[in-house]
């Protein structure tokens, strides 16, 4: 099974405050991960910044062999395509 996320020592900052620091983790293609944590513990940041919406400040990260830290703008839509996301407040359209 390949890599499809690959996590290496990474930290993100949301308004000048660390959100996170020295993050690593991978996922193989198949497996299935929960994240859980206290309010404020950085949760939605490291989602986001698997799809390319909060950028990453340090380390290594990589997305379905997107490299989040060298992505370029026009290419957030393609990965973005081959993620699969369920927001949290996400709302149904009408048929």
């Amino acid at each position: 099974m390949g890599i499809v996320v690959d996590f290496k020592n990474v930290s993100i900052e949301r308004a000048e405050h660390l959100v996170l620091q020295n993050v690593s983790f991978q996922l193989k293609s198949g497996e299935f991960c929960y994240l859980v944590g206290k309010v404020g513990s950085g949760k939605s940041s490291l989602m986001k910044s698997m799809y390319a919406e909060v950028p990453i400040s340090d380390g290594e990260a990589n997305v379905l062999d997107y490299n989040l830290n060298k992505i370029q703008r026009k290419q957030i839509p393609f990965l973005r395509r081959k993620i699969g996301i369920v927001f949290q407040d996400f709302q149904l359209l009408q048929d």
